[in-house]
């Protein structure tokens, strides 16, 4: 009895362990109507970002669009153009063109799996109604009931963005 005790301690404990597991988000993407990605990092860093089909019915990583490296890392706030990098930022391979119609998902990590961003996901044709100096990011107001549909993203100025998101998202 003693024995079933134990493991069943040990169990739980194990399960706890492994539900708590994840990459935790600290930061959060926005794309301005140009195709600039800005980051606004909170809490811990990135030093990489990946574009890839937002149907994540299957892998994703197997409809990638692009991936970017940061040198140096970013811990706070960032941007690049999704169509050649700057900024510290470096295209990694070959940049396959989007589709308007489609929605794309932008996330930030790391390559050590300590951190990453909220994901963005996002469509051209959703971009093109941006006015200059507007970026699309996340929603920031998700309704309770998971079978509502998605809220649109939210848009931001540039200047809202970079002093308002963390509070915003929750970091």
């Amino acid at each position: 009895m003693r024995r079933w005790v134990g493991i069943s301690v040990a169990a739980a404990l194990g399960v706890g362990t492994l539900t708590s597991c994840g990459v935790p988000d600290g930061g959060v993407f926005g794309v301005l109507g140009d195709g600039t990605a800005v980051v606004q990092m909170c809490t811990g860093h990135i030093d990489g970002a990946e574009l890839f089909l937002a149907d994540l019915s299957d892998d994703p990583h197997d409809e990638q669009i692009g991936r970017w490296t940061a040198d140096p890392e970013v811990s706070g706030f960032s941007q690049f153009s999704l169509k050649d990098g700057g900024n510290g930022w470096t295209l990694n391979g070959r940049l396959r063109p989007r589709d308007p119609g489609k929605r794309y998902t932008l996330k930030g990590w790391t390559a050590d799996a300590s951190w990453s961003t909220t994901w963005l996901q996002f469509s051209q044709h959703e971009l093109t109604k941006l006015k200059p100096g507007e970026l699309a990011g996340p929603p920031t107001d998700w309704p309770e009931d998971e079978n509502a549909p998605e809220p649109p993203n939210r848009v931001w100025t540039l200047t809202d963005f970079k002093a308002k998101a963390c509070e915003a998202y929750g970091y």
